[in-house]
């Protein structure tokens, strides 16, 4: 089932966000603002939202997130953090889905003002799931139990997957994950295309290689001044998130990439081959994407090649805080007034 592209999207008391309404996306979003104003937020309100399909999936979606974000894949003491501070339900709306979330009592009314103090664990407490028009109410013990893999029998009885949609965190991939990423290029059949890209990237690379060992895999880089392939690792880290972000376009074919700090660890002369091989890549694969940046070098290389290939789908969105109020509010620039701001001098971040 391939998700709709998203449109727009209101946020309502999710991690950060009190109430946040975004118009006008397309297929190529670029989102910068200043630190903590809730970017890497944006994008996990929208991978969640786009990855529910049902409450089971919805589960699994926020699991996923929760476990990326707090780093404990494996410690199992996940805190639950994803509804605003002092709010007890969560609603993402958009043009393709509506999820909501709330937490109740006993007789299935809303609890309110729950405080830091009280015990939420209480067995008096429920969650509901809402996927557009599908329920499910779980006890919030059990639902604690499914974020911290201690229950595995509700998130098994979904038939429903989304693999194409996809999320890349600042650091460097492991193998073992580019991997996964790597195995749709083989199965589309596009070994020479990536190859192509990556000699885009650097004019000494030949190949891209998987050298199997005894319990997995290791990736290798065959140069055209070097008999003997050297390890991707000894390439840098610029190349591994250039491998990444290409192969996890393909992966999210007909769906959507979500990609947070796009630019670490890549130089800032490589921004315009990088953004022509999105604009380009997307094109063909039919991927929506979202990337978060903070480097005025990237957003500005964003603007120069989009004005040159694909000015019409793509969109700068700033995020910022209002002085008076500190609500975080959201500024949408499409190519032409983006390049009026640089023009002026202007600090788009």
């Amino acid at each position: 089932m391939a998700p709709k592209f998203f449109k727009q999207i209101q946020i309502k008391n999710f991690r950060c966000f009190d109430f946040l309404k975004v118009e006008n996306l397309t297929r190529i979003n670029l989102i910068g603002g200043d630190n903590n104003v809730g970017k890497t937020a944006f994008l996990e309100a929208l991978e969640i939202s786009a990855r529910a399909i049902d409450p089971v999936t919805y589960a699994i979606s926020l699991r996923d997130n929760i476990s990326r974000r707090q780093h404990s894949y494996s410690q199992n003491l996940n805190e639950f953090d994803i509804v605003t501070y002092k709010k007890n339900n969560l609603c993402i709306q958009s043009n393709s889905s509506n999820v909501s979330l709330e937490i109740k009592g006993v007789d299935q009314t809303t609890v309110t003002n729950i405080t830091d103090e009280e015990n939420i664990f209480d067995d008096n407490l429920f969650i509901e799931l809402n996927v557009n028009s599908n329920s499910k109410t779980l006890p919030y013990n059990r639902f604690i139990d499914i974020i911290n893999r201690k229950d595995q029998t509700f998130v098994h009885s979904s038939n429903h997957t989304t693999k194409n949609i996809n999320f890349i965190s600042p650091a460097n991939l492991d193998e073992r994950h580019l991997s996964e990423l790597y195995g749709k290029i083989v199965d589309l059949g596009m070994f020479a295309e990536i190859n192509n890209f990556l000699n885009s990237f650097d004019p000494r690379i030949e190949s891209l290689l998987i050298r199997p060992t005894e319990q997995s895999s290791t990736f290798k880089i065959k140069l055209k001044d070097k008999n003997v392939p050297v390890l991707l690792s000894s390439m840098g880290g610029g190349l591994n998130r250039y491998i990444a972000i290409v192969c996890s376009i393909w992966k999210s074919r007909d769906g959507q990439l979500y990609i947070d700090e796009i630019e670490n660890g890549i130089h800032y002369t490589k921004y315009d081959k990088m953004w022509k091989i999105i604009f380009d890549t997307s094109s063909q694969a039919n991927c929506q994407i979202f990337a978060v940046t903070h480097s005025k070098e990237c957003i500005e290389s964003f603007s120069r090649v989009a004005e040159l290939f694909d000015h019409e789908n793509m969109k700068y969105l700033n995020l910022s805080r209002k002085v008076d109020s500190d609500k975080i509010v959201v500024t949408v620039l499409d190519s032409l007034r983006l390049t009026e701001h640089f023009a002026l001098g202007m600090d788009i971040r």
